[in-house]
């Protein structure tokens, strides 16, 4: 008696759309990339990067042309939509910046510099002016698309297939079998479109979308470790409850699983949804004129608050109006007013003869902490203003349900919305979607820049994405440039990976990088402080190069660098005013390299190779008392460069392997 009445109030709380999960309308998974609904319909997720270069005037004229052209084909009927979804919060970008910044600090661990105190002020002044951004892109394939025969014919079949009597669990059969071809097709066709004007996209796997959407409902609940259940993963261990009902033995409900905590109507506008109260407004008449989407942003960037915003855009705009056409015709003898619509409604059934004319509910909502009512009515006083000076439209936040108004701005849960439909060409809809947000090619990076308006923008040199690169920084004087410079030093050597300091040299004409080596210097163990140097070149010869040094333990130098002795010394030996040196002096400068080499190499026979001296160097005098060296009576250099090295002190080895041809 107990089981049937919970079975009873819990329907009727679904049916009046009480908890939250009465507004997510996903049944479950179809494949690794699709997702069901409750009614059939197929949907999967798109995330957007953003665009490959930077939008200008001439840029977002060519993107709107284009993808008129290229998305009108499957918006010209019923059957398809999709959600545009932008989401700003300010306050969440601290776990972005700290997931993002990791391997720098993973880096420096390896490395053994201790930079933690800059890591954590770079993140907080970066908090200041940076922002999460999300936008997401996702596509419907509707039963509306379908023939009456068709959709007869899927249902038949779908009641024909043998499943457990399960009412509260997911039914992996729920897809109509003939959308699945126009769903895969429509998926291409979009990402393809996409890639061709240059915005940069990636299909999500379902649980990756899964997990999205729970943040969008729940954002203070964003983990990088939840993750659904759905058919095909281990189904969670629980105590059946019913003898008759496989509930408990199988995946549960996506809406049980996406909406853990409770909402609550806090007033006419507002409600709270977990530990957030949530305000919305909806567009009620469209935009005298479609402005682009950068005017809209940058109003509600100076407010510096969370917001996120839903289009929703369905095929087949003007089909649904035949009945408004039909109702103006007959009234349009009793006033203007229905003239005028009746003329509308002819313009948009010519124009949908030539250009695709679609549905466009768009729904707004911003939030705040629970227990701050002031500040919740603030920004969704800012929202509204903003929201209607964009192109001139109207908006409003009376509704009937003020929790169906906030989650009819969620990503992706229902093909539907408490935002009334405005019929509209799709080329004014396209221009008021969010195409000018440019992205980074870099998925991350070690030097964390930003743009102009906050978004973030990592950066990554020497990656596999191109074959070789050139950074070229210009500015006036005192623009920043050498400050960029040591930032993108430093980002190169906490790259992800790097276990030790890699080989960076600076030709630097004033001391401008000298605040970036004497931070990694004092970051070093003193004992491993000779790895990071700066110093002004004299011409002195405590700054004499010996360009016949060889690499440590080589007692001869490499290919290359036996080619540069040999051009150097032949340049030496041409004679002043000729462009060529003598007959064969090329030949004898390589002889007499070899044979210098050879005469003091210590394993060759007939060879002078030079002895050990102490005082000559006190580091490698101490490095070979305080480890004990046992070397050979009246040792060469090189025998002590290989005791050293062996021991594991390079840098003395080094020093001794650069004497042997000084002393």
């Amino acid at each position: 008696m107990l089981g049937f009445l919970d079975e009873f109030f819990a329907g009727l709380l679904l049916l009046f759309k009480q908890p939250v999960e009465a507004f997510i309308q996903l049944e479950t998974a179809d494949d690794d990339t699709t997702l069901v609904a409750n009614d059939g319909s197929l949907l999967t997720y798109l995330k957007i990067s953003g665009a490959r270069q930077m939008i200008g005037g001439e840029e977002y004229s060519w993107i709107i042309e284009q993808a008129t052209l290229k998305l009108g084909a499957r918006f010209d009927r019923p059957g398809h939509a999709m959600q545009f979804y932008f989401y700003r919060d300010p306050d969440r970008i601290g776990r972005t910046l700290t997931k993002m910044m990791t391997p720098n600090r993973t880096s420096a661990a390896a490395i053994g510099i201790d930079l933690d105190d800059l890591l954590k002020e770079r993140q907080r002044n970066l908090s200041n002016y940076l922002a999460l951004e999300e936008i997401y892109l996702v596509l419907w394939t509707r039963p509306s698309g379908l023939t009456p025969n068709e959709y007869k014919h899927a249902r038949e079949s779908r009641k024909d297939l043998k499943w457990h009597a399960a009412k509260n669990a997911q039914f992996p059969f729920a897809a109509l079998e003939p959308l699945r071809l126009k769903h895969k097709a429509f998926v291409s066709n979009i990402t393809e479109s996409l890639f061709e004007l240059g915005i940069v996209s990636n299909v999500m796997e379902v649980h990756d979308a899964l997990r999205a959407v729970r943040s969008s409902i729940y954002p203070n609940l964003d983990n990088d470790k939840w993750k659904a259940c759905l058919p095909g993963d281990p189904v969670p261990p629980r105590r059946p409850r019913y003898k008759r009902d496989w509930s408990d033995l199988l995946w549960p409900p996506i809406g049980q699983q996406l909406c853990p905590m409770d909402a609550e109507v806090l007033g006419p506008s507002t409600v709270r949804i977990g530990d957030l109260a949530w305000a919305a407004t909806d567009m009620t008449l469209g935009p005298s004129d479609a402005s682009p989407f950068p005017q809209l942003l940058n109003r509600l960037i100076e407010a510096n608050m969370p917001f996120r915003i839903s289009f929703l855009i369905e095929s087949g705009g003007a089909s649904g109006e035949n009945f408004r056409k039909l109702a103006a015709s007959l009234l349009a003898f009793s006033n203007s007013i229905n003239r005028q619509i009746k003329d509308t409604l002819n313009e948009l059934i010519a124009l949908s003869q030539s250009d695709p004319v679609v549905k466009l509910r768009i729904s707004y909502a911003t939030c705040a902490p629970a227990g701050d009512k002031k500040l919740i009515e603030a920004r969704l006083a800012n929202l509204m203003q903003a929201a209607e000076s964009w192109g001139y439209c109207q908006v409003a936040n009376v509704c009937g349900d003020p929790l169906e108004a906030v989650m009819s701005s969620v990503l992706g849960i229902a093909c539907a919305s408490t935002a009334p439909p405005a019929v509209a060409p799709l080329r004014e809809v396209i221009k008021m979607l969010p195409w000018q947000r440019s992205c980074s090619p870099f998925s991350d990076g070690a030097v964390m820049l930003r743009s102009p308006d906050g978004r973030v923008w990592p950066y990554q040199m020497g990656t596999a994405l191109t074959t070789t690169w050139f950074d070229l920084i210009f500015a006036q004087p005192g623009s920043g440039k050498s400050v960029l410079m040591n930032a993108m030093n430093l980002g190169c050597c906490l790259s992800a990976g790097m276990s030790k300091l890699p080989f960076i040299a600076i030709l630097d004409i004033g001391p401008s990088s000298s605040g970036l080596i004497t931070l990694l210097k004092d970051a070093l163990p003193a004992d491993r402080r000779q790895e990071v140097l700066h110093f002004k070149l004299l011409m002195t010869p405590e700054y004499a190069v010996n360009p016949f040094d060889t690499q440590l333990g080589c007692r001869y130098p490499l290919p290359d660098e036996r080619s540069y002795l040999a051009e150097l010394l032949t340049l030496i030996c041409t004679p002043p005013g000729q462009d060529t040196p003598y007959d064969g002096m090329t030949q004898l400068v390589g002889f007499c390299i070899d044979e210098m080499y050879r005469w003091r190499d210590d394993a060759e026979a007939n060879a002078e190779a030079r002895p050990y001296l102490e005082l000559v160097e006190p580091r490698v005098d101490d490095a070979i008392k305080k480890m004990n060296l046992v070397l050979p009576p009246e040792p060469y250099w090189w025998e002590v460069v290989d005791a050293l090295y062996d021991a594991g002190a390079k840098h003395e080895a080094t020093l001794c392997s650069f004497l042997h041809f000084h002393c």
